[in-house]
């Protein structure tokens, strides 16, 4: 099953997985976007992921175990086959292989991007900026190397650097995996005009790529969902759709709208059908909730149950999930100490603004909230345009007495998306209506 990426609103976390040459998601100016190509030297082409490309990959390599080239191809191809099919149980073959490419060649720039982009898909961002590192050292201008490094930095909550290194990415190829990353650095600083357009020169960068352009048509969508614009997002994944009929990101999106506009068996009928045919934690979450607002208390609890299940096969895999399930099982848990354990853990590992925000949310839980403070702020650093964020924080602040501040939090909250969540939207309305009575 595919690795939890679900903390950002619509529970993608995301990064989610997302496409390996592409990017992660995550108070400076956010980066420029370069007006033209410099010197970079040829990048790897993306690996075609089918499983007759693999297995032909893995007869070489059979062939030739000292094939350089293979190895390491194999590595970025089953990574990009994870993406697709959601298996985990690839990443220990992907890790293979791509030590074994640099068993034979220790400076080999793909491997070493391979084993970073791996290190980010599992959470363990501290070794994927050491193997980013390692990458720009032995390939300076390859632009793949700055994304690995702009992917960890984020994630550990080093905003400034993360900010220079995609612009150094972008400057160094100005193509749709430099552009993304711009945009997520945008969209972290609340700019959304600058992100929208970010994607736009992604999207128009991304040529014969099919998947990578559907894909940044669904963040574009899940963008202005997010900014409670549903037109425009049933619009962007509309696009996706008539790219790849059969995406299950931009059919999720479009069932995502019809529950904000109030048709929840539409969207309970095609999360069903995306579940089975592809059972992410984001989708199952999504489900499990819209039973929930609908009084099908064990219907939810299924879906919870499965995402648990996920967790430990994630686990498994050598993923690190303790931030998504902070936030998870602050929400749907039973054990607010459990909670509390793990998004201390998470944050003790990589302080991001998701981190401040799930731990800060779990402190809440576990009757908290003066200690949640500290971190409710922490996590709205960066001006991030976000509902559930300022939800939490308005939660927060109202169990704190702070009146003032609770109904600022609410109100923004419901300005940036009044359809934020099937859950807690109508609990933001009603605080917000109780607090400035």
């Amino acid at each position: 099953m595919r690795g939890m990426v679900f903390r950002r609103p619509e529970m993608l976390l995301a990064g989610s997985l997302v496409l390996l040459m592409l990017a992660l998601y995550s108070r400076s100016a956010a980066p420029q976007i370069a007006p033209a190509p410099t010197l970079s030297d040829a990048p790897a082409p993306l690996p075609v992921s089918s499983e007759r490309s693999i297995n032909t990959l893995k007869a070489r390599l059979r062939e030739n175990p000292a094939d350089v080239a293979a190895a390491s191809t194999l590595g970025l191809a089953l990574l990009q086959r994870v993406r697709e099919t959601g298996d985990v149980g690839l990443y220990g073959q992907a890790e293979q292989a791509l030590q074994t490419a640099l068993t034979h060649d220790p400076k080999n720039p793909d491997a070493l991007i391979g084993m970073g982009a791996l290190a980010n898909a599992r959470h363990q961002f501290t070794a994927a900026l050491d193997w980013g590192e390692q990458a720009r050292a032995a390939s300076p201008y390859r632009a793949a190397a700055y994304g690995v490094i702009t992917d960890a930095l984020t994630e550990l909550g080093r905003y400034d650097e993360a900010a220079a290194a995609a612009d150094q990415m972008v400057q160094t190829r100005p193509d749709l995996a430099s552009y993304t990353r711009v945009a997520y650095q945008r969209e972290l600083r609340g700019d959304t005009a600058g992100t929208v357009e970010a994607f736009d020169l992604a999207i128009s960068a991304g040529g014969s790529i099919t998947e990578h352009t559907v894909w940044t048509r669904v963040q574009l969508g899940n963008l202005h969902f997010n900014n409670g614009a549903l037109d425009l997002a049933a619009e962007t994944y509309t696009q996706a759709l008539a790219i790849s009929p059969q995406d299950d990101y931009a059919q999720a999106g479009l069932a995502k709208v019809a529950a904000a506009r109030g048709d929840r068996v539409a969207a309970i009928a095609s999360y069903e059908q995306i579940v089975a045919r592809l059972p992410l934690p984001e989708f199952v979450i999504a489900l499990g909730e819209l039973y929930q607002a609908e009084g099908e208390q064990a219907k939810a609890e299924q879906q919870y149950s499965l995402v648990r299940a996920m967790q430990q096969l994630n686990a498994g895999a050598g993923m690190d999930v303790d931030l998504e399930l902070a936030l998870f099982e602050a929400d749907h848990g039973s054990d607010p100490q459990q909670a509390l354990a793990m998004a201390q853990a998470a944050y003790g590992r990589h302080p991001n603004i998701h981190a401040a925000d799930a731990l800060a949310w779990a402190l809440y839980r576990a009757g908290k909230p003066a200690e949640a403070t500290r971190y409710s702020t922490e996590a709205l650093q960066l001006g991030t345009r976000d509902a559930a964020m300022r939800f939490r924080a308005g939660v927060i602040a109202h169990a704190n007495g702070d009146t003032a501040a609770a109904a600022e939090h609410l109100d923004t909250a419901l300005a940036i998306n009044p359809h934020f969540s099937v859950l807690h939207a109508d609990e933001a309305r009603q605080l917000l209506a109780d607090v400035t009575r």
